[in-house]
């Protein structure tokens, strides 16, 4: 109607004419009927005279304080599950997790200690920092390596494994990489340059690592 009445250059009398020309199945609207929509239209940018009501927030306080008891009983709840069980969206939950500070924090894994692990860790940093006073190049002259032992068991995937709460909670998960398995993998850290990897083929003992470091690291 707004299209043909702008055709008919703001004309009522033409515009339902026109409108009844290219609309033969329609009702033709009376001039009356023509003028308020038209009216509509300017006033409101819309057509019809239905006033939308707002819905229900899917955030209203109620929804609200059952995610936030939901996490909080069980803060490894998956969206999907929260919104399963609350009946909203999985848009609408992280929403409400999102707006109350609420983030997923990811499980870190860290190498299992023994024994005098974590105190000769303590140790090699405090004699680090008295090296660095006399010299603060030192670590740039230090080769570190580490070996890792892949297997066949499958490691943790940590996208599917998450935390919810405001602070991180610091969620640690032992893992032991010790097991001898038969491909391991050699690699060092050098003045910010990586050496390596090297691959280990079988048990990685004491003749084959001697073997790696006399003979394919200097070449």
């Amino acid at each position: 109607m707004v299209f043909v009445y702008g055709k008919c250059r703001q004309i009522v009398r033409d515009a339902v004419r026109l409108y009844a020309e290219r609309f033969p199945e329609r009702v033709t609207p009376s001039r009356s009927a023509f003028t308020n929509v038209i009216k509509s239209f300017q006033e409101t940018g819309r057509v019809d005279n239905k006033i939308r009501r707002r819905s229900k927030a899917p955030t209203d306080d109620r929804n609200t304080v059952n995610i936030l008891a939901a996490v909080t009983q069980n803060p490894h709840a998956s969206t999907r599950q929260l919104a399963r069980e609350s009946g909203l969206s999985k848009r609408s939950v992280l929403r409400i997790l999102h707006l109350n500070k609420f983030h997923a924090f990811h499980v870190s894994l860290h190498q299992e200690l023994h024994g005098n692990d974590f105190q000769n860790r303590v140790h090699f940093c405090e004699w680090g920092l008295q090296k660095l006073q006399s010299d603060e190049l030192f670590f740039t002259k230090v080769l570190f390596t580490d070996e890792a032992t892949f297997t066949n068991c499958g490691q943790v995937n940590r996208h599917n494994m998450h935390y919810w709460s405001i602070d991180d909670p610091r969620w640690l998960r032992e893992v032991d990489k010790q097991k001898p398995w038969s491909v391991n993998v050699w690699c060092g850290l050098l003045n910010g340059e990586i050496i390596g990897p090297y691959f280990i083929n079988g048990t990685l003992n004491t003749s084959r690592y001697k073997h790696v470091l006399m003979e394919i690291l200097p070449h």
